[in-house]
C-alpha cells in the first residue's frame, strides 16, 4: 500500500511539473508571438507613415525631382550669407545642416539664425556621411556643385538651382525656392515689403540721386573684377532703387572684366563701391598697394571720399534690405 501511495504521489508531481513546462513553454511562445506581431505592426506603421507622406514633381537644373510638398529637414550647401541662408531666414526655415565658408566674411545678420546648425563640411566638399547622418529630406545645392548631384541623391530627394540662369534675379530665385518649399504665400509677403522699402527710398532719395552714377569694383585677391549688373544680386536692388550705373556697364550684361590698372578712369563714378567676399581681402584692404597708386587717386569718387566698402552677397531679401540701408546711409549726408 505504500509503494503504491508513493507511486501515485510520484506520478501526480510529475504531471504537474509537464503543466508548468507546457504553461510555460507556451507563454514564451505567446510572448515571441506578440513581440513578433507588434514588430510587423510598427513597422507596417512606419511604412503607411513614409507612404503617406505628400510629394510633388519639381524641375531643377538638373532635370525633375520628388520632394515632400512640406520639407522638415533641409540641408543646404551653402557659404554663410549666400542666396540659400538668405532665403531660408527670410521664409523661418532653419536648416538642419550647412556648409561653411571658413575663408568668407561673415555676415553677422545671419549668426542667431544659424547658431545651433551643425556644419556638413565646406561648400566645395561637403561631408556625405556628416549629411546621411542628419536624415534630410531634401537636400538644396547650385549647379556648380552638380558632381555631387548622383550621390547626393541617394541621400535624399536633392535640388540643384542655378542662380544665375538668365540673369541673377533674386526676386525670381526667391519665388522658386519658397514655391518648392510650399512658402509662396509667405514669399510674396516679404517681397511686397521690399517694393515698399525701394519705393519709400525713390520718394525720398529719388530726385537727389537722378544726376549720380554708381560703379562697382569686386576685389578677388589683387585683381579687381567689374562685373555685369544681371550677374549681381545687388545691383538688381540698386536699379530698384533708381541708382544709375556708368554707360560703361551697357555692354556687360552678364560677362565681367578684369580691370587693369590704366583703365580704371574709364569706370569712375560719382559713387564707388568696393565688394569683397574673403576675409584676407577685407582685413588687409587698406594695404592693397592699388591705393597707393596715383591713378587710384586721381577717381572722382576717391578724391570726394565717396568710396565704400560692401559684403552684400546674401543674394535674397535679407541683402536687398540691407543694399536699402546702406544705401541711405552712404547718400542722405553727401546729398
Amino acid at each position: 500500500m505504500r509503494k503504491r501511495a508513493i507511486h501515485k504521489t510520484a506520478v501526480f508531481f510529475l504531471s504537474l511539473v509537464f503543466v508548468a513546462i507546457f504553461a510555460v513553454t507556451a507563454c514564451d511562445s505567446n510572448t515571441q508571438r506578440t513581440e513578433q506581431s507588434e514588430s510587423s505592426a510598427q513597422t507596417a506603421l512606419e511604412r503607411s507613415e513614409q507612404d503617406s507622406i505628400a510629394t510633388k514633381t519639381v524641375g531643377h537644373a538638373l532635370g525633375q525631382v520628388e520632394i515632400p510638398l512640406q520639407p522638415q529637414r533641409i540641408v543646404v550647401l551653402d557659404a554663410i550669407g549666400s542666396f540659400y541662408i538668405d532665403a531660408l531666414s527670410s521664409l523661418g526655415i532653419q536648416p538642419v545642416g550647412v556648409t561653411r565658408c571658413a575663408d568668407c566674411i561673415a555676415l553677422n545678420y545671419f549668426d542667431e539664425f544659424l547658431q545651433d546648425v551643425p556644419s556638413v563640411g565646406n561648400d566645395s566638399r561637403p561631408s556625405l556621411e556628416t549629411i546621411l547622418g542628419l536624415e534630410p529630406d531634401l537636400i538644396l545645392g547650385y549647379s556648380w556643385q552638380r558632381n555631387f548631384y548622383p550621390r547626393l541623391s541617394e541621400i535624399a530627394p536633392t535640388v540643384i538651382m542655378d542662380i544665375f540662369s538668365e540673369g541673377n534675379d533674386f526676386k525670381r530665385n526667391f519665388r522658386y525656392l519658397a514655391e518648392i518649399l510650399g512658402k509662396s504665400n509667405q514669399a510674396e509677403v516679404v517681397l511686397a515689403n521690399y517694393d515698399a522699402q525701394i519705393q519709400e527710398f525713390r520718394q525720398q532719395m529719388g530726385d537727389k540721386l537722378k544726376n549720380k552714377t554708381v560703379s562697382l569694383f569686386s576685389f578677388w585677391g589683387s585683381a579687381v573684377h567689374v562685373y555685369g549688373p544681371d550677374i549681381l544680386a545687388y545691383a538688381q536692388v540698386l536699379r530698384d532703387a533708381g541708382i544709375q550705373f556708368i554707360p560703361a556697364y551697357e555692354d556687360l550684361g552678364s560677362n565681367h572684366l578684369r580691370l587693369s590698372l590704366e583703365s580704371l578712369p574709364n569706370w569712375d563714378a560719382d559713387f564707388l563701391f568696393l565688394d569683397l567676399f574673403y576675409k584676407e581681402e577685407f582685413e588687409s584692404i587698406d594695404s592693397l598697394s592699388l591705393f597707393t597708386e596715383p591713378l587710384w587717386s586721381s577717381l572722382n569718387a576717391v578724391q570726394k571720399d565717396q568710396v565704400y566698402v560692401t559684403n552684400w552677397y546674401g543674394g535674397g531679401p535679407v541683402m536687398a534690405n540691407q543694399v536699402i540701408d546702406d544705401l541711405y546711409e552712404y547718400f542722405s549726408e553727401m546729398l
